[in-house]
Protein backbone atom coordinates (compact mmCIF):
# COMPACT_ATOMS: atom_id res chain seq x y z
CA UNK A 1 0.00 0.00 0.00
CA UNK A 2 2.93 2.70 0.94
CA UNK A 3 4.79 1.32 -2.19
CA UNK A 4 1.52 2.13 -4.30
CA UNK A 5 1.31 5.78 -2.73
CA UNK A 6 5.39 6.79 -3.57
CA UNK A 7 4.74 5.46 -6.97
CA UNK A 8 1.57 7.87 -7.17
CA UNK A 9 3.72 10.48 -5.92
CA UNK A 10 6.51 10.38 -8.26
CA UNK A 11 3.89 10.15 -11.05
CA UNK A 12 1.99 13.06 -10.28
CA UNK A 13 5.69 15.40 -10.03
CA UNK A 14 6.32 13.74 -13.05
CA UNK A 15 3.22 14.75 -14.61
CA UNK A 16 3.49 18.74 -13.03
CA UNK A 17 7.11 18.93 -14.47
CA UNK A 18 6.25 17.83 -18.11
CA UNK A 19 3.11 20.11 -18.05
CA UNK A 20 5.82 23.18 -16.26
CA UNK A 21 8.21 22.78 -19.01
CA UNK A 22 5.67 22.47 -22.12
CA UNK A 23 3.91 25.68 -20.32
CA UNK A 24 7.04 27.60 -20.40
CA UNK A 25 8.38 26.49 -24.05
CA UNK A 26 4.66 27.58 -24.58
CA UNK A 27 4.95 30.72 -23.07
CA UNK A 28 8.38 31.86 -24.48
CA UNK A 29 7.76 30.66 -27.95
CA UNK A 30 4.09 32.30 -28.14
CA UNK A 31 3.71 36.35 -29.32
CA UNK A 32 3.07 39.05 -26.85
CA UNK A 33 -0.18 38.96 -27.55
CA UNK A 34 -0.90 35.25 -26.62
CA UNK A 35 -2.96 33.42 -24.46
CA UNK A 36 -0.69 33.02 -21.50
CA UNK A 37 1.13 36.48 -21.57
CA UNK A 38 -2.36 38.00 -21.50
CA UNK A 39 -3.01 35.70 -18.81
CA UNK A 40 -0.08 36.80 -16.55
CA UNK A 41 -1.27 40.80 -17.41
CA UNK A 42 -4.55 40.31 -15.91
CA UNK A 43 -3.33 38.13 -12.90
CA UNK A 44 -0.58 41.01 -12.48
CA UNK A 45 -3.75 43.91 -12.84
CA UNK A 46 -6.02 42.21 -9.96
CA UNK A 47 -2.85 41.34 -7.46
CA UNK A 48 -1.37 44.53 -7.64
CA UNK A 49 -4.49 46.29 -6.03
CA UNK A 50 -3.90 43.27 -3.04
CA UNK A 51 -0.77 43.84 -2.89
CA UNK A 52 -0.26 47.62 -3.02
CA UNK A 53 -2.93 47.35 -0.08
CA UNK A 54 -0.47 45.00 2.01
CA UNK A 55 2.36 47.26 1.67
CA UNK A 56 0.10 50.21 2.72
CA UNK A 57 -0.98 48.56 5.54
CA UNK A 58 2.63 47.33 6.67
CA UNK A 59 4.45 50.98 6.02
CA UNK A 60 3.71 51.70 10.02
CA UNK A 61 5.32 48.33 10.85
CA UNK A 62 7.94 48.97 8.76
CA UNK A 63 8.44 52.46 9.57
CA UNK A 64 7.93 51.42 13.18
CA UNK A 65 10.84 48.43 13.01
CA UNK A 66 12.86 50.77 11.24
CA UNK A 67 12.82 53.65 14.12
CA UNK A 68 13.17 51.31 16.56
CA UNK A 69 16.73 49.42 14.74
CA UNK A 70 17.55 53.36 14.23
CA UNK A 71 17.60 53.82 17.99
CA UNK A 72 18.90 50.96 18.77
CA UNK A 73 21.89 51.85 16.59
CA UNK A 74 22.26 54.90 17.44
CA UNK A 75 22.41 54.06 20.87
CA UNK A 76 25.58 51.78 20.14
CA UNK A 77 27.13 54.00 18.48
CA UNK A 78 26.52 56.51 21.13
CA UNK A 79 28.67 54.40 23.03
CA UNK A 80 31.08 53.49 20.62
CA UNK A 81 31.98 57.13 20.66
CA UNK A 82 31.63 57.58 24.61
CA UNK A 83 33.84 54.56 24.99
CA UNK A 84 36.23 56.15 22.65
CA UNK A 85 36.08 59.88 23.67
CA UNK A 86 37.29 58.08 27.55
CA UNK A 87 40.07 56.48 26.12
CA UNK A 88 41.19 59.60 24.30
CA UNK A 89 39.94 61.83 27.28
CA UNK A 90 43.06 59.41 29.44
CA UNK A 91 45.46 59.56 27.00
CA UNK A 92 45.52 63.38 26.64
CA UNK A 93 45.91 63.53 30.49
CA UNK A 94 48.45 61.14 30.70
CA UNK A 95 50.32 62.64 27.61
CA UNK A 96 50.25 65.88 29.33
CA UNK A 97 51.17 64.54 32.73
CA UNK A 98 54.79 62.98 30.56
CA UNK A 99 54.80 66.33 29.47
CA UNK A 100 54.53 68.14 32.47
CA UNK A 101 57.25 65.54 34.42
CA UNK A 102 59.95 65.98 31.09
CA UNK A 103 59.45 69.70 31.76
CA UNK A 104 60.43 69.37 35.61
CA UNK A 105 63.42 66.42 34.42
CA UNK A 106 64.67 68.96 31.67
CA UNK A 107 64.90 71.31 34.45
CA UNK A 108 66.79 69.62 36.99
CA UNK A 109 69.32 68.30 34.38
CA UNK A 110 69.65 72.23 33.48
CA UNK A 111 70.03 73.26 36.82
CA UNK A 112 72.93 70.42 37.11
CA UNK A 113 74.39 71.48 33.85
CA UNK A 114 74.68 75.49 35.01
CA UNK A 115 78.16 76.85 35.76
CA UNK A 116 77.04 77.55 39.50
CA UNK A 117 76.40 73.84 40.32
CA UNK A 118 78.54 72.99 43.05
CA UNK A 119 81.91 71.54 42.42
CA UNK A 120 82.41 67.70 42.82
CA UNK A 121 79.33 67.10 44.15
CA UNK A 122 76.76 64.42 42.65
CA UNK A 123 72.97 64.34 43.26
CA UNK A 124 70.27 61.46 43.52
CA UNK A 125 67.22 62.51 41.34
CA UNK A 126 63.70 61.30 44.11
CA UNK A 127 60.42 61.62 43.60
CA UNK A 128 57.75 63.03 46.10
CA UNK A 129 55.94 60.40 48.07
CA UNK A 130 54.49 62.19 50.91
CA UNK A 131 53.48 65.66 52.16
CA UNK A 132 52.72 66.70 55.70
CA UNK A 133 49.57 67.19 56.75
CA UNK A 134 50.13 69.92 59.53
CA UNK A 135 50.32 74.02 58.92
CA UNK A 136 53.35 73.40 62.20
CA UNK A 137 55.31 71.66 59.73
CA UNK A 138 56.17 71.27 56.47
CA UNK A 139 57.86 68.44 55.35
CA UNK A 140 57.67 65.78 52.27
CA UNK A 141 58.85 62.41 52.36
CA UNK A 142 60.81 61.40 49.35
CA UNK A 143 61.68 57.75 47.71
CA UNK A 144 65.61 57.47 48.50
CA UNK A 145 67.69 56.74 51.46
CA UNK A 146 70.64 55.66 52.85
CA UNK A 147 70.86 52.82 50.29
CA UNK A 148 71.72 55.69 47.43
CA UNK A 149 74.29 57.85 49.62
CA UNK A 150 71.13 59.84 51.08
CA UNK A 151 72.38 61.01 54.79
CA UNK A 152 71.17 63.52 57.04
CA UNK A 153 71.38 67.26 56.39
CA UNK A 154 71.89 66.94 53.01
CA UNK A 155 70.73 69.81 50.76
CA UNK A 156 67.57 69.42 48.81
CA UNK A 157 66.79 71.36 45.25
CA UNK A 158 64.27 71.32 42.25
CA UNK A 159 65.23 72.64 38.39
CA UNK A 160 63.73 76.19 40.41
CA UNK A 161 65.51 76.18 43.41
CA UNK A 162 66.64 75.42 47.35
CA UNK A 163 63.77 72.83 48.45
CA UNK A 164 65.15 72.32 51.82
CA UNK A 165 67.13 69.87 53.65
CA UNK A 166 67.28 65.90 54.94
CA UNK A 167 65.91 65.98 58.36
CA UNK A 168 65.33 62.22 58.77
CA UNK A 169 66.52 59.14 56.33
CA UNK A 170 65.91 55.56 56.43
CA UNK A 171 67.58 52.64 54.30
CA UNK A 172 64.90 53.52 51.34
CA UNK A 173 63.42 57.09 52.39
CA UNK A 174 64.01 60.42 53.79
CA UNK A 175 61.95 63.20 55.01
CA UNK A 176 62.95 66.84 54.04
CA UNK A 177 62.64 69.80 55.98
CA UNK A 178 60.96 72.44 53.60
CA UNK A 179 62.39 75.97 53.55
CA UNK A 180 58.83 77.57 54.38
CA UNK A 181 58.53 75.44 57.56
CA UNK A 182 58.82 77.68 60.96
CA UNK A 183 62.16 75.76 61.66
CA UNK A 184 64.14 76.23 58.59
CA UNK A 185 66.90 78.71 59.00
CA UNK A 186 69.06 79.53 55.61
CA UNK A 187 71.97 82.06 55.63
CA UNK A 188 71.50 83.86 52.27
CA UNK A 189 72.71 86.84 49.98
CA UNK A 190 71.61 88.81 47.17
CA UNK A 191 72.84 87.40 44.39
CA UNK A 192 74.34 90.71 42.78
CA UNK A 193 75.55 92.45 45.94
CA UNK A 194 77.23 92.21 49.21
CA UNK A 195 74.02 91.95 51.03
CA UNK A 196 73.33 88.98 53.66
CA UNK A 197 70.84 87.47 56.13
CA UNK A 198 68.49 84.81 57.35
CA UNK A 199 65.91 83.05 55.19
CA UNK A 200 63.26 82.51 58.14
CA UNK A 201 60.09 80.00 57.36
CA UNK A 202 56.69 80.86 58.86
CA UNK A 203 53.58 78.97 59.43
CA UNK A 204 51.68 81.13 56.50
CA UNK A 205 54.63 79.75 54.30
CA UNK A 206 56.29 82.58 53.53
CA UNK A 207 59.34 83.69 53.58
CA UNK A 208 61.20 86.20 55.17
CA UNK A 209 65.17 87.49 54.93
CA UNK A 210 66.10 88.93 58.56
CA UNK A 211 68.65 90.30 59.78
CA UNK A 212 69.34 92.64 56.82
CA UNK A 213 71.43 95.63 57.45
CA UNK A 214 68.74 98.93 57.41
CA UNK A 215 72.26 100.66 55.35
CA UNK A 216 72.13 97.60 52.45
CA UNK A 217 70.30 98.34 49.40
CA UNK A 218 67.59 95.80 48.67
CA UNK A 219 65.40 96.11 45.54
CA UNK A 220 62.17 94.28 44.45
CA UNK A 221 63.01 91.70 42.42
CA UNK A 222 66.25 91.18 43.34
CA UNK A 223 67.53 87.14 43.80
CA UNK A 224 68.27 85.59 47.05
CA UNK A 225 70.77 82.54 46.85
CA UNK A 226 71.87 80.67 49.49
CA UNK A 227 75.08 82.56 50.51
CA UNK A 228 77.21 79.17 52.00
CA UNK A 229 77.69 80.68 55.73
CA UNK A 230 77.54 77.68 58.07
CA UNK A 231 77.53 75.11 55.74
CA UNK A 232 73.76 74.59 56.25
CA UNK A 233 73.21 74.78 52.45
CA UNK A 234 75.44 74.34 49.88
CA UNK A 235 76.18 77.70 48.66
CA UNK A 236 74.89 79.41 45.44
CA UNK A 237 71.40 77.72 45.31
CA UNK A 238 68.80 80.27 44.43
CA UNK A 239 65.81 80.59 46.80
CA UNK A 240 63.44 83.43 45.54
CA UNK A 241 63.10 87.35 44.83
CA UNK A 242 62.01 90.15 46.49
CA UNK A 243 58.80 90.80 47.46
CA UNK A 244 59.03 93.87 49.67
CA UNK A 245 61.08 95.38 52.06
CA UNK A 246 59.77 97.25 55.39
CA UNK A 247 62.20 99.88 57.75
CA UNK A 248 61.26 100.69 60.90
CA UNK A 249 62.16 103.34 62.87
CA UNK A 250 63.16 101.22 66.26
CA UNK A 251 65.09 98.23 64.60
CA UNK A 252 68.42 97.27 63.50
CA UNK A 253 67.41 95.62 60.68
CA UNK A 254 64.94 95.60 57.93
CA UNK A 255 62.81 92.81 56.68
CA UNK A 256 62.68 91.33 53.23
CA UNK A 257 59.61 89.44 51.92
CA UNK A 258 60.69 86.76 49.17
CA UNK A 259 58.20 84.80 46.52
CA UNK A 260 60.18 81.92 46.36
CA UNK A 261 61.01 79.98 43.13
CA UNK A 262 59.84 76.50 44.08
CA UNK A 263 56.34 76.05 44.08
CA UNK A 264 55.97 73.63 47.36
CA UNK A 265 52.29 72.30 46.57
CA UNK A 266 53.11 70.86 43.18
CA UNK A 267 56.63 69.49 43.91
CA UNK A 268 56.80 66.30 42.19
CA UNK A 269 60.65 65.48 41.50
CA UNK A 270 63.57 66.65 43.57
CA UNK A 271 67.50 66.12 43.46
CA UNK A 272 69.41 65.21 46.76
CA UNK A 273 72.43 67.09 46.54
CA UNK A 274 75.38 64.55 47.29
CA UNK A 275 78.71 65.95 49.15
CA UNK A 276 82.65 64.74 47.71
CA UNK A 277 84.22 62.58 49.43
CA UNK A 278 85.68 63.61 52.48
CA UNK A 279 83.67 66.68 52.95
CA UNK A 280 82.28 67.43 55.99
CA UNK A 281 78.47 66.78 56.27
CA UNK A 282 76.30 69.77 57.19
CA UNK A 283 74.28 70.00 60.49
CA UNK A 284 70.58 70.27 60.51
CA UNK A 285 68.93 73.35 60.30
CA UNK A 286 66.96 72.55 63.50
CA UNK A 287 69.69 70.55 65.37
CA UNK A 288 71.59 74.09 65.82
CA UNK A 289 68.73 75.06 67.69
CA UNK A 290 68.87 72.19 70.49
Amino acid sequence: MARKTVVKRQAVLAALLLVSMAMLTWYFREPMGGVLHSTQRGGLRVISPVESGISTALDPFRNSYQWITGILSAQGENERLREESDALRTEVVSLREEAEENKRLRDMLGFVNQPSFPEDYKFVPARVIGRSGSAWNATITINRGTDTGVQLGQTVVSGQGLVGQISAVTTNSAQVLLIIDQNSHVEAKLQNGATTGTVLGSINGLLEMDFVDKNQKVMKNDVVVTSGSGKLFVKGIQIGVVDETADQEIEYFKSVSISPFVDFGRLEEVMVLLPPAGADQPPLVNERER
